[in-house]
């Protein structure tokens, strides 16, 4: 969501009011279906993220991440499947929403589900509640219940929803799993260098004084690491916990910190791909259900990019989405642009000169899948190399770092 301040006139009076939405476009839309806001908005202009919003966001992240709520993604699922049936059976939302909450099983879904119920009793829409939560559930949930209510098609959206969210969790099972080796090989080797720090190299440290010689570079790094964990253990991990916090906090909070960061993901081997592949196929899936559904294109796109979070991704469908309101044809756009690989561009623009859009970009939604599929599968064999690398440097250093000094002193007692 960008933040935007708009000047109203109203009986004679300007006044300014913050709002948020993802272009001046919806907040013009939610001044004019708003009775909050009265008058007519005769600026609208992007700013800062106002200071409070900064520290919900900041109290947001710290209990996303370290208090015991998490989401169970299934759960999850299950709940909007469930809500998207008795939807499109005309049952009352409110009832709907009530019935969930009190059979569900995850403790963080009840809670979702019961304070919406209590939303819509209270006059709000769906969105409102589920866009409190949106650090659990994420931005895509919102924007397309928004969508729903907007068309009048929320139990359709809801489906489409519940259809993409098992696509991402089956790709993110798929990442784990890939990851899951590399991951146990490391944390384990850690340890074990930690443990080795911490215990055994003081027990060589009483050796080594007693040398009274310069020491080997590697000796002196342990002897350092070594002192670091002593003496400032519970600090290097207070200031590891603020980094992370404060990168969170920075990446929601400050757009250019957000946009160089983004940046530089998307050029990192490995990890690269894996968020432009996922973070297009999601795009394209969107886009498909939006397009199905008969929302306008530049509707669509602008919706579908709201999904997105990678900074330099979003600004290339902004680009897409400036070349098609000035006329050009969407193959063009995303050409210029470079968002897709020549395959997808040829299927789209197949589509267009065929009519058949839909259909083209459903399949292919299906062909991005397929290589991000490939890509995780490779996950494995590509991380291995670095890994082996890894620990390969640790047990170089830690045997360089004790054993030289030793042979320095074997090689002065037989001079």
């Amino acid at each position: 969501m960008n933040y935007y301040k708009v000047t109203l006139i109203s009986k004679g009076k300007q006044q300014e009011v913050i709002l948020k939405g993802e272009n001046k476009q919806e907040v013009l839309e939610s001044i004019k279906t708003s009775n909050k806001y009265k008058g007519i908005a005769i600026k609208v202009e992007e700013t800062d993220m106002p200071f409070d919003e900064k520290i919900k966001h900041l109290q947001d992240i710290i209990k996303a991440n370290f208090s015991k709520k998490k989401l169970d993604y299934p759960a999850f699922i299950s709940a909007i499947r469930q809500l998207a049936a008795l939807t499109i059976a005309q049952i009352s939302l409110k009832d709907s929403l009530e019935n969930i909450a009190n059979n569900a099983l995850d403790e963080l879904v009840a809670e979702l589900f019961k304070k919406a119920a209590e939303g819509i009793d209270n006059g709000l829409n769906l969105s409102v509640t589920f866009e409190e939560y949106e650090a659990y559930v994420g931005n895509l949930a919102v924007a397309m219940i928004k969508l729903g209510e907007q068309t009048g098609g929320l139990g359709e959206a809801l489906y489409a929803l519940a259809d993409i969210y098992e696509d991402i969790e089956e790709n993110r099972q798929k990442f784990k799993k890939a990851m899951r080796y590399p991951l146990i090989t490391l944390g384990a080797m850690g340890a074990a260098f930690t443990i080795l720090i911490v215990y055994v190299v003081p027990k060589f440290k009483d050796i080594f004084d007693q040398l009274h010689t310069e020491l080997p570079l590697p000796t002196k790094i342990l002897l350092g690491l070594e002192y670091a964990f002593s003496h400032y253990g519970p600090l290097i991990i207070a200031i590891g916990i603020a980094l992370f916090v404060t990168h969170k906090f920075m990446y929601k909070t400050n757009k250019e910190y957000k946009y160089n960061f983004d940046k530089f993901l998307l050029k990192v081997k490995i990890i690269g791909p894996i968020i432009e592949y996922s973070s297009i196929s999601r795009f394209i899936l969107v886009l498909t259900e939006l397009s199905k559904a008969g929302i306008p294109l530049i509707d669509s796109l602008e919706i579908a990019n709201g999904i997105l979070e990678n900074a330099i991704l979003k600004e290339k469908i902004d680009g897409v989405i400036r070349e098609i309101n000035q006329g050009q044809s969407l193959t063009f756009a995303l050409t210029k642009y470079e968002l897709l690989d020549n395959i997808t561009l040829q299927m789209i623009s197949a589509g267009e000169e065929a009519g058949n859009l839909d259909t083209m970009l459903e399949n292919a939604s299906a062909y991005y899948k397929t290589q991000f599929d490939q890509i995780v599968d490779g996950v494995g064999d590509a991380i291995e190399p670095i890994m082996m690398a890894v620990i390969g440097g640790l047990v170089l250093l830690l045997a360089l770092g004790i054993f030289m000094p030793m042979w320095n002193m074997a090689s002065a007692a037989k001079a």
